[in-house]
């Protein structure tokens, strides 16, 4: 009865994997290179879960599924992660040759299972190619748990080169909140840990390690559900920034020009000019930390200036610039059908809850109320 409740799970998360497939790889809404990876990236996980779906429901016997259904998935599917993961921060990237040399592992053991099915179809197994075929399955889920992690920790890496480039200040690079592949990228942690378990305890341990494996399709058939959701959802933000900072260049929102602060003060009128001047306020990553190390000054001298001189804290005064830059978008038509979430992210905010909780702190309203009432307002006239 445990199993069969486990079976469901499985089957469940592979069919909704190969929903969530068919949409992203087949509608034009969806197409761009990242979007491919993620979908092979779906595709792959679920295919993995509907072989073992079979087997582990006794739909199938185990010889059957070896010369019929089971194919190497467990070694390319962190590639197809990895290069989701780089198209995404980096649309323009081209996959070098180098890196597409990331298939060959993949591409050998597909290569040696077909010849395996081939061989056994023809009637022509002999007993020392089975033990050979049965020590490649082991060396392939051992070569695949260590690529895999491999995979991971470059993964990782890319995404935390990717925030560091944000830091410098660079606008013509899209602001985003990028917690949600960090959280990923330990999740595909933890599945290996679930996967390094079941090996061991396959090999040496005295209980029945199916149990470990189920762990590991469920948590799988979990990664599909975020990663089809999330995924798209995060997809669909980035476009409405692109089409919010091109949209922007050609109607009557603009990134107004200001003129250079020379009040006397020299290290306010740095850190202004750096902020306002430089528009660096719309920049989700920057901290006082930042602008202290910009400008060459003791970040706790610079915060008592910003307090004194400006009659606010640093945060403060930041989210206000936000906040009146929100106000442009919020109020001009050509900009209704986007959502705040992308909106928040282009003036700066790195989530949704932060542009909502300092909007009301200065307003006193929601973006969404200040939205409604200014364009009502724009009807009317």
């Amino acid at each position: 009865m445990y199993y069969n409740l486990l079976n469901i799970l499985l089957l469940i998360g592979a069919v909704q994997g190969l929903l969530f497939t068919v949409i992203i790889l087949f509608s034009k809404r969806f197409k761009s290179k990242s979007n491919l990876f993620l979908g092979l990236l779906i595709l792959g996980f679920s295919l993995n879960n509907l072989q073992y779906y079979f087997l582990m429901a006794d739909l199938i016997s185990h010889k059957t599924f070896f010369n019929l259904i089971y194919l190497p998935y467990a070694s390319v599917n962190m590639v197809f992660y990895y290069f989701y993961v780089k198209t995404f921060l980096y649309p323009n990237s081209k996959i070098s040759s180098k890196e597409k040399l990331l298939f060959v592992p993949f591409l050998f053991f597909f290569i040696m299972v077909i010849l395996y099915k081939g061989i056994n179809a023809m009637g022509m197994m002999s007993s020392r190619f089975e033990d050979f075929f049965v020590d490649l399955l082991f060396f392939h889920e051992v070569f695949s748990l260590i690529f895999s992690l491999g995979l991971l920790y470059i993964t990782f890496k890319t995404i935390r080169d990717f925030q560091k480039e944000l830091r410098t200040g660079n606008l013509e690079m899209l602001n985003r909140n990028l917690n949600w592949l960090i959280i990923l990228s330990y999740i595909g942690f933890v599945l290996c840990l679930l996967w390094l378990l079941a090996l061991v305890v396959e090999l040496w341990g005295t209980s029945d390690s199916n149990l470990f494996y189920y762990t590991l399709w469920i948590g799988m058939s979990f990664t599909i559900y975020i990663l089809g959701h999330i995924g798209l959802y995060k997809f669909g933000i980035l476009e409405e920034q692109k089409e919010i900072k091109s949209k922007r260049m050609k109607s009557g929102v603009k990134v107004e020009k200001i003129k250079a602060f020379k009040t006397g003060n020299d290290n306010l009128d740095k850190f202004r000019n750096f902020i306002m001047v430089e528009k660096n306020f719309l920049n989700s990553n920057l901290s006082l930390d930042v602008v202290a190390d910009h400008l060459k000054l003791n970040k706790s001298y610079l915060s008592r200036i910003v307090n004194s001189e400006l009659g606010e804290n640093f945060t403060d005064y930041v989210n206000r610039l936000r906040v009146e830059e929100a106000k442009k978008y919020l109020e001009d038509p050509d900009f209704s059908n986007y959502t705040l979430h992308a909106i928040g992210l282009e003036v700066g905010f790195n989530s949704k809850s932060a542009f909502n909780s300092a909007f009301k702190k200065f307003t006193s309203q929601t973006p969404n109320e200040y939205k409604k009432k200014n364009l009502a307002e724009t009807e009317t006239i």
